[in-house]
């Protein structure tokens, strides 16, 4: 089973921006939640230069606690399908964080971040007003973007033949190619983090219009914005 945690970050940017503008882990310190985090954590976010990159790093740090806590709670109900989706407010996301738990991270060659000894796997994501992490039983990747403008020069520079095709045909049938291109491009984000290789030539040229021997979870319930959950079969 996977579970797919989403945060807004924009309170938790404006507080941010209040306490530390530009400083470091001192002035973190005074913000609600900076005590739900492990060490390595706080040093983690610290290491942002930005207000803005800090409140995601933090989101995205805050949520995998959060889903760590939920792994670990006795008694959590079974289901029977293969994925369930949970949007949380930032206060909402301390609620379910009691403590921060050490959760020792360690990296795979390829460089794809996991947690050691626990028997779980998960992969985080972010992109505008959003943190997205996906717990699961078995390896997983994820990939959240905010659906902007973009140039066809992308398509032909990254998407498959059949993708790009695809792509032209939506144009010339008045489709609304933009989900298109998102869906694709999410796709192809969470693939290759799933792999832990990122967006290799041979990744960028795989067809994900077609089975690409992996299950691919697609979720658009936030308006402007695509989510694509990718796991072993």
């Amino acid at each position: 089973m996977i579970q797919v945690y989403l945060l807004t970050v924009c309170e938790l940017r404006r507080r941010v921006e209040e306490i530390a503008p530009t400083g470091g882990m001192s002035d973190m310190s005074a913000l609600r939640g900076w005590d739900r985090l492990a060490l390595w954590q706080q040093e983690k976010v610290s290491r942002c230069a930005h207000s803005g990159a800090r409140a995601l790093c933090m989101g995205g740090q805050l949520l995998l606690q959060y889903g760590a806590h939920r792994r670990l709670a006795a008694g959590e109900r079974e289901t029977d399908r293969d994925i369930t989706w949970q949007s949380l407010s930032y206060p909402q996301l301390l609620e379910g964080i009691s403590v921060p738990l050490s959760l020792q991270v360690a990296y795979e060659p390829q460089g794809k971040p996991y947690i050691a000894d626990v028997p779980w796997h998960y992969n985080l994501s972010h992109s505008g007003d959003y943190v997205a992490l996906a717990v699961g039983d078995v390896p997983v990747g994820i990939d959240i973007q905010q659906m902007r403008p973009y140039g066809d020069s992308l398509v032909r520079r990254f998407f498959s033949e059949e993708e790009a095709a695809a792509h032209e045909r939506f144009k010339v049938e008045c489709c609304d190619r933009t989900a298109l291109f998102y869906t694709l491009w999410c796709r192809k984000e969470a693939y290759g983090k799933l792999r832990g290789t990122g967006l290799t030539e041979e990744v960028l040229k795989r067809n994900m219009l077609e089975d690409v021997g992996a299950r691919l979870y697609e979720y658009g319930e936030i308006p402007g914005y695509h989510i694509c959950v990718c796991s072993e079969a």
